[in-house]
């Protein structure tokens, strides 16, 4: 929350600042560091969904808990695992039932998982949906309705480390996912907020790719901005910068970086801090901030200096997850 509060001031700060300044926000990729991170490197891995049957009431909800609901987020973690390089050559399986002991055969089904190193199971999982349309009110057009869809999922998984025999993390993901649109005509609508099983399959992705976020370093998008000061140069080197063009827009900034009007030398110069970061050149970047600061004093300068300064330390905790994957 406190990061999210951070960037909304950063760029509503930029809005009353630069009013008179055009500027330009933009989304990038970025890489996070795992939050719980499991090194994968040379072992084994398997998914087992769990079997069973669950109980849950309510009026307005149309129940989905069961073994292929579990057996979907298998799948999809399959997926999003085995995108990582180290996983790409090794296909994962995925098995429909787990227990460790649960199971009155309990020596069997140790020995069926004892040919893997670590073992992922989807331990609990519940996804409901409801589907509801309400009129809120009427007016010289018609009536007005809210039309909406949620899906609230709660899923369990569980990490086994096989050789060592004891739980790596355990980590409960609760969320919803929301569809929802204020409308006259219904009927136009429906089609554009999900059915219940496609709301369902939107959750069971979201899931497997939160969960992979615990364990390894994920890319994930944040917003930037760039500023466009007056000129034609400024205009070309934006559309560049849109069409990810970074190289080219930056040779324009360095060049106005050195501009005779302080404010426009500064404001390319912070362009330019943009384009080291989006480069991966975090200390390069301070250096040009540090060069705009000297030339003209724009408050956005500390909100985006304090952004890189995280990112440098996290680039050094990522680099040792990545050596361990």
């Amino acid at each position: 929350m406190k990061k999210t509060l951070l960037l909304v001031v950063f760029i509503l700060s930029l809005s009353v600042a630069q009013a008179a300044d055009g500027f330009r926000v933009v989304t990038i990729q970025i890489l996070k560091p795992a939050k719980q991170p499991v090194s994968f490197d040379g072992r084994s891995v398997a998914i087992y969904a769990t079997q069973y049957v669950s109980k849950v009431s309510g009026e307005n909800y149309t129940f989905r808990n069961d073994t292929a609901q579990s057996r979907a987020v298998a799948i999809a973690l399959k997926s999003s695992l085995e995108e990582w390089e180290t996983l790409q050559n090794y296909d994962i399986p995925v098995y429909d039932f787990y227990a460790f002991c649960e199971r009155e055969n309990c020596d069997d089904n140790i020995q069926s998982i004892s040919d893997y190193d670590l073992l992922i199971a989807i331990k609990e999982i519940e996804m409901l949906t409801d589907r509801r349309i309400e009129r809120k009110y009427s007016d010289n057009y018609g009536d007005y309705f809210l039309i909406g869809m949620h899906a609230p999922y709660k899923v369990t998984f569980e990490i086994y480390d096989v050789e060592k025999k004891q739980f790596l993390c355990k980590e409960t993901l609760v969320d919803t996912l929301v569809w929802e649109e204020n409308v006259l005509d219904v009927n136009k609508v429906l089609k554009s907020v999900p059915s219940i099983d496609e709301a369902i399959e939107y959750a069971v992705e979201e899931v497997a790719k939160l969960f992979v976020r615990q364990l390894v370093p994920y890319w994930t998008s944040v917003e930037r901005f760039f500023f466009i000061p007056s000129g034609r140069d400024f205009t070309k080197a934006a559309e560049y910068a849109e069409n990810s063009q970074w190289g080219e827009a930056m040779k324009i900034w360095e060049q106005h970086a050195g501009s005779n009007n302080r404010r426009t030398a500064a404001q390319s110069a912070f362009n330019v801090a943009l384009v080291c970061e989006i480069n991966g050149n975090y200390e390069l970047a301070l250096e040009w901030l540090a060069y705009a600061e000297k030339k003209s004093s724009i408050q956005e300068i500390g909100g985006y200096r304090r952004i890189l300064q995280r990112r440098i330390n996290e680039s050094k905790v990522i680099e040792e997850q990545l050596q361990d994957l």
